[in-house]
């Protein structure tokens, strides 16, 4: 148990879960609790606890979609998604996650971005398949997409200017 997780999330999210009461209507309207280890109010609450390493190992984290439903249905009015970003975060700087193929997607999407300005569907897949090691897995489909012209050999850059921009000032202002 961590007691300075809580005041640690606080800082970097700048969501207080300490205000969190527990009425459990951000889980009652998220779209896919029902598929999460751990119910968006059960994680205020370990966060709460300090229960650091249950916490960022979970795949709730990975899981919320940031459709912003918990917001809008919370008294104290938590922002959730933005709650799970930096919980992310954490996760992926400290290499915790209790997902693995998640974090290699989720990095790889980022990179693709930041090299395109747009993520290039053709090379995300494919990196995502080398390092994730399903090289064979969902072929047909790839295939299947691909012949339908959904997959871009080359990527479309446009914005590409614009989205380095936005990574170097997101690095600049994180220090």
């Amino acid at each position: 148990m961590n007691k300075g997780f809580a005041q640690q999330i606080t800082e970097k999210s700048h969501e207080n879960v300490n205000k969190c009461l527990q009425c459990l209507k951000c889980t009652s309207g998220c779209p896919i609790a029902s598929w999460m280890d751990y119910k968006p109010n059960q994680i205020n609450r370990m966060i709460q606890m300090g229960y650091r390493d249950k916490v960022l190992g979970s795949s709730t984290i990975w899981l919320c979609v940031g459709c912003q439903t918990c917001v809008t249905r919370c008294p104290m009015k938590i922002d959730i998604p933005h709650l799970m970003d930096s919980l992310r975060e954490i996760a992926v700087s400290e290499k915790v996650s209790g997902e693995p193929n998640i974090t290699i997607f989720h990095q790889l999407f980022l990179n693709s971005v930041k090299k395109w300005g747009r993520a290039h569907e053709l090379e995300l897949i494919g990196l995502y398949k080398l390092k994730s090691r399903q090289l064979f897995q969902d072929m047909d489909l790839g295939k299947q997409m691909f012949l339908k012209g959904k997959l871009k050999i080359l990527p479309d850059m446009a914005g590409k200017r614009d989205m380095k921009q936005m990574f170097k000032d997101v690095k600049k202002h994180n220090g």
